[in-house]
């Protein structure tokens, strides 16, 4: 499976150093651009002073802002913009408080890369 998004700019908001290496090391192949946000806020000023980003990866528990709340911001200004949250939910709130928030879909971590792959290029089509 072979995705070609050299057209495209992927945004990854994500705190954890090793989890946005390993995201990273996934989308090389694809030839999309990569931008890094570590943390929620940090995640809407790149979207403020980008107007190239096709799509958001947020992790939900993150420094400063949140993905949850980071999300409904972005969403607000850029509706269209696709929002994938990447998060371990161990719960059945955690789960029903990501399907009832603006995210556009959402993948469990530790990360299937095939599925990852599919809802990304869903979203880019």
């Amino acid at each position: 499976m072979t995705f070609n998004w050299e057209a495209k700019t992927i945004l990854i908001a994500e705190d954890e150093p090793i989890n946005f290496l390993f995201l990273k090391k996934i989308l090389e192949p694809t030839k999309a651009t990569i931008i890094k946000a570590d943390n929620g806020k940090k995640a809407i000023d790149i979207i403020k002073e980008n107007k190239n980003i096709d799509i958001v990866l947020m992790d939900i528990y993150m420094p400063e802002i949140d993905g949850f709340e980071a999300t409904e911001i972005i969403k607000k200004e850029n509706p269209e913009l696709p929002v994938i949250a990447q998060t371990f939910h161990d719960n059945k709130i955690d789960k029903e408080k990501i399907q009832n928030a603006s995210f556009d879909d959402f993948i469990n971590k530790p990360i299937n890369v095939s599925k990852l792959l599919m809802i990304i290029d869903k979203y880019l089509k």
